[in-house]
């Protein structure tokens, strides 16, 4: 299904398939792959050269973007030379003939030292209090609204890049807040005024840069209907401008590089910079194909030094030709912010091609007792031992994806031996779909139950095409927590003889399945209740990274919720009321129900009014309980019988 950006009445409606979005992908992993060692062409210990072999020193800006572009991808890894480095940097005041203390410079040193801290590093006082001096010269130079550096007036790109790193640190006060929330909604509204009269001091990166600062200082609750309305036209009047060769027409100059000329904006930082605003991310899918066109020009602009080394210029200096440290870092986090947002048009695209609503995001959890609060504990027996499901399902499938899972959303992949594929099997009416939307909660990813009617949405001839459009999706897929329910049917014994149907889906199931497992973006379970059935195939270790048996919740989980049914009973209490002592035998028979079952009890058991109706209850609900009744027709085998036997499955 396409993704559609909701034009003005009239205008036609842009539409991105599921395949132009894979492309972005696969073009953004293709230029990514050589950032490293073309960022290398430009070290010079511990920062990087703007140009390379110039100037025997390091670039604070140039080393700054390097730095910010190295950390975003998940490449910079080197704690000693981030230690170096940012002791050299936050010892500088000024860069490339600026005056002292300029707010370029100081808050290009104090971007880096914000990216580093995503590094183990100790603190370090000198630097912390260097750091802090500057947050006092970037917080003057917010004074009025807009930054800027004399004689030059104030600019949106100076202005954005003070405030987001000021924002970073904590140290944008209300006061500054509302200055720059004045200055830049009236200034875009002129910006905006200058390019529809066509005047010559039209500048679409300030629009850009505008836009990214009136959404960021203003409070999503606070703004109004005409200023959502300048939003939408900001972007749109921005991408208007965009050339047909994929570049943007030159901004107005900035401020003046003694050493180099007129500063000047450059396409891909601020692209960089637009696409990080998560606020406009929504509507900059709208605008995929004027992104593909952005980043297709850039394989018309590259200098591909040797192989594995591509690098760019900004072309701002024509008597300087050379390939730039600073733009070339640009282009590289441009491209992988690019693929953030493919990403993020995948998941979308994913639900709305299963017809699934999309899910509102959650907030992650942030410990064990965010996640044991949202369902009852029950007893999972690992080589015979009685442990906690609770437990054992923390600390061996759910904290190690909780902690690799922020670094999913940065578009990194789960480590090898991190577990992200499970099968929960059981009898009915355990709640393994319940479980599973648990983990999907608190990992605050999207949760998506796919069951085989989707394979049959067009007939039995289109399973295959189906099939294999639902995987390719799930392949590009990330943040994802995918049930794929009631598949008992598509995994059975393939020497049985079953339908075709059936045996195509087990052949085909498990190589899809191991595909995606080795993307490792998103975590996938499969809901059972029959394990014995299943391929052994599907079974074997390696396949599945944790196959459990999740039974109904033990007895002390029931009495610990205080909230049954309807009426929110306290189920034990209740029970005390009518005299009734809890035996063994009642307890066992109370740990039998499955969460619904009991619910129902105790619905049933809040209008009793004697202990013996309530051990009538007790004795009608049990006898007849899913433990207690015959797997099949075919099979007279309880499920209790059949769980004890299955549960050596248990790993």
């Amino acid at each position: 299904m396409p993704l559609a950006r909701g034009d003005k009445e009239g205008e036609k409606t842009t539409v991105v398939d599921f395949q132009k979005l894979e492309s972005i992908r696969i073009l953004a992993k293709q230029i990514s792959h050589d950032q490293e060692a073309s960022l290398n062409y430009f070290s010079y210990y511990p920062g990087y050269q703007h140009f390379r072999g110039k100037k025997k020193d390091i670039s604070v800006s140039s080393s700054a973007t390097c730095v910010l572009s190295l950390v975003a991808t998940g490449k910079w890894k080197d704690v000693p030379r981030a230690k170096t480095l940012l002791k050299r940097i936050t010892s500088k005041h000024k860069s490339a003939g600026l005056k002292n203390n300029n707010p370029f410079t100081i808050a290009w040193i104090l971007d880096a030292v914000e990216s580093l801290k995503s590094l183990p590093l100790s603190p370090d006082s000198i630097i912390r209090m260097r750091a802090a001096k500057m947050d006092v010269v970037l917080q003057e130079a917010l004074k009025r609204g807009g930054a800027s550096i004399t004689p030059y007036p104030p600019s949106a790109y100076l202005t954005q890049l003070v405030v987001r790193v000021l924002e970073r640190r904590s140290k944008l006060t209300a006061r500054l807040r509302n200055a720059v929330q004045n200055w830049a909604w009236a200034e875009l509204a002129r910006q905006l005024a200058l390019i529809q009269a066509k005047s010559k001091t039209q500048d679409a990166f300030a629009v850009a840069y505008l836009l990214m600062l009136a959404t960021v200082v203003t409070p999503g609750a606070k703004i109004s209907p005409e200023q959502t309305s300048i939003q939408h036209t900001s972007l749109e009047t921005f991408f208007n401008c965009q050339l047909q060769d994929g570049t943007w027409p030159l901004s107005r100059p900035l401020f003046h590089y003694p050493n180099f000329g007129n500063a000047y904006c450059y396409e891909y930082e601020m692209l960089t910079q637009l696409l990080q605003c998560r606020e406009l991310q929504v509507l900059l899918l709208g605008y995929l194909p004027n992104l593909i066109r952005a980043a297709n020009a850039l394989s018309q602009s590259v200098y591909r030094i040797e192989p594995g080394i591509q690098l760019w210029t900004s072309g701002h200096h024509p008597n300087q030709p050379e390939p730039e440290s600073w733009t070339t870092a640009s282009v590289y986090h441009f491209t992988h912010m690019l693929d953030r947002l493919a990403a993020e048009g995948v998941r979308r695209e994913l639900f709305t091609f299963l017809e699934r609503p999309l899910p509102t995001p959650t907030t992650p959890g942030k410990g064990k007792a965010d996640f044991g609060k949202v369902f009852l504990d029950s007893t999972l027996r690992i080589d015979k031992k009685p442990r906690s499901l609770k437990n054992f399902l923390w600390e061996n499938f759910v904290k190690p994806l909780a902690d690799e899972a922020p670094g999913i959303a940065k578009g990194q992949i789960f480590g090898k031996r991190t577990p992200r594929s499970a099968i929960f099997f059981g009898p009915p009416g355990t709640s393994k779909t319940e479980l599973s939307e648990a983990i999907a909660e608190y990992l605050g990813w999207s949760f998506l139950a796919i069951d085989p009617s989707f394979l049959l949405r067009n007939g039995m001839d289109g399973i295959q095409a189906e099939a294999n459009s639902i995987f390719r999706r799930l392949e590009q897929a990330e943040g994802i927590v995918v049930l794929f329910d009631e598949f008992d049917e598509l995994v059975r014994e393939r020497a049985t003889g079953g339908e075709a149907f059936s045996r195509f889906l087990t052949t085909a199931m498990l190589p899809k399945l191991a595909s995606i497992h080795k993307r490792a973006t998103l975590v996938f379970i499969i809901a059972t209740n029959n394990i014995g059935d299943f391929d052994l195939a599907i079974r074997r270790r390696g396949r599945f990274d944790r196959v459990l048996q999740i039974m109904p919740p033990t007895f002390e989980a029931k009495m610990a919720k205080k909230d049954w049914g309807p009426t929110k009973l306290n189920v034990g209490e209740k029970l005390k009321s009518l005299g009734v002592k809890v035996s063994a035998e009642i307890e066992q028979q109370l740990g039998d129900l499955t969460f619904n079952e009991f619910e129902d009890f105790a619905t049933r058991l809040s209008k009793e009014a004697s202990a013996q109706g309530a051990f009538s209850l007790l004795s009608d609900l049990w006898s007849g309980c899913t433990l207690h009744t015959p797997v099949s027709k075919d099979d007279t085998q309880t499920w209790a019988e059949r769980c004890k036997t299955e549960a050596i499955h248990n790993r």
